[in-house]
Order: structure tokens, then sequence, then C-alpha cells
């Protein structure tokens, strides 16, 4: 029976739910009158195919979970952006910062697992 880290089950959900919520944006923001954009329709399914991506790879243990997990949370920077829209740079780089860090230990701690053999 193949054993995976609670680490692994919990990233691997996480990264689903959030695909999941892309999937619901993707719906919501579906071009259906003239008061939505397409481009957030666009954002919405390269979000959640990105994440879905991520989790499935995550879950298998591919060494390309690493670099999925860094491209799904590279999609965090564009909306990150528009946390405070007018207040300039100055309350912009705490979010980027903790983006960062996240992405970072993430990245470390899937490439360091999915290095370990499997039994």
């Amino acid at each position: 029976m193949l054993v995976r880290p609670f680490g692994i089950i919990l990233l691997a959900a996480a990264l689903l739910a959030a695909g999941l919520a892309g999937i619901a944006a993707l719906w919501a923001a579906w071009p259906a009158t003239s008061n939505t954009s397409p481009l957030a329709a666009l954002f919405a399914l390269a979000w959640s195919c990105a994440y879905v991506i991520a989790a499935v790879l995550t879950w298998r243990r591919s060494r390309f979970a690493a670099i999925a997990f860094m491209a799904a949370i590279g999609l965090l920077m564009f909306p990150a952006s528009f946390i405070f829209p007018g207040g300039g740079q100055l309350f912009l780089v705490p979010s980027f910062v903790v983006i960062f860090l996240f992405a970072f230990f993430g990245y470390r701690y899937l490439s360091a697992e999915n290095a370990k053999p499997t039994a």
C-alpha cells in the first residue's frame, strides 16, 4: 500500500479546493451578458486548470509537482496587485512577501518529498 505523507495530502487537497473555486469562478464569470468580462473568464479558466493540474501532480508525487505548484502560485500575483489598488506599492509588498515565502517553502517541500523513493 502506498503511504503518502500528511503534507502531500494536505497540499493536494488545498490545491484541489482552489481549483474547484476557480471552476466556480469560471461559471460565474462566463460572459452571458455584456456586463461580464471574457478576460475574467479566461483568467478563471487558467486558474482552475493550473491548480487542478498542480493538485493531481502533487497527489501522484510527480517530479513536475514542484514546478506546477510554482506556476499555480505565480497566478496569485495578478489578483494580489488589486488588493490595494489605490494605496500604491507600500501595501502591495507584504502580500508579495507572503506569497513568495509560501511558494518558496512549498517548492522546497515538494522537491524534497518527491525525491524520496516510494515504497
